[in-house]
């Protein structure tokens, strides 16, 4: 995602210096928060206002906070440019801020409606946001236009198995590792379908 959006950022003639701090937010801190999002993460605009003595550890800084609104206007002024709405949804994707991930993800795919990668991260911002059926709903949409896509055939397994419904989870892990046989979690789903089919 991050090299695609500096390659994108680039051509499109944005100041560098607003791809290199949001490159660096999204590879930085907040990487290590994407599996726990945290209940109060700030937005662009509500960390902004906050008191830059009482910031919690870990916080974004000021600099940071104002390279994302930046982007944020940016996108806002520029209403058919769906880079920026990606990068942004990638960016509070990365910082498990699902729930601010989500409008921007919608927002781009109004524009490219086919772009599978981009509706893939919107499922999973719903699955993390506690809405595996919303999740699956735009797994099979991602799956109509590329049947084959390694990270929604493991996405949906899991919104699936979320869901309670260990039958289609199956399904849907048994073929990821027959398409894509060498992929890197493959012992891990392997372990996961035995588990799985115990409680069938």
């Amino acid at each position: 995602m991050v090299v695609y959006f500096l390659n994108i950022m680039k051509e499109k003639g944005i100041v560098l210096a607003v791809v290199g701090v949001v490159v660096g937010f999204i590879l930085g801190f907040f990487t290590a928060q994407i599996a726990a999002p945290p209940e109060t993460a700030p937005s662009a605009q509500e960390a902004a206002s906050a008191d830059p003595q009482q910031l919690p550890e870990g916080h974004p800084s000021e600099e940071m906070i104002r390279q994302m609104q930046e982007l944020e206007t940016w996108a806002n002024a520029n209403q058919e440019d769906s880079q920026s709405r990606i990068a942004l949804g990638n960016a509070y994707y990365d910082m498990a801020r699902y729930d601010a991930a989500i409008p921007w993800y919608e927002e781009a795919l109004a524009l490219e409606p086919d772009n599978v990668s981009v509706r893939t991260d919107l499922g999973t911002a719903y699955l993390y946001s506690g809405n595996p059926l919303r999740a699956v709903e735009h797994y099979q949409r991602s799956l109509e236009l590329e049947p084959d896509h390694p990270q929604t055939l493991q996405n949906i397994g899991v919104a699936f198995m979320s869901a309670g419904d260990y039958p289609q989870a199956v399904t849907y892990f048994e073929r990821l590792l027959e398409v894509h046989p060498e992929t890197p979690q493959r012992s891990m789903i392997e372990e996961q379908l035995e588990r799985i089919k115990t409680e069938m």
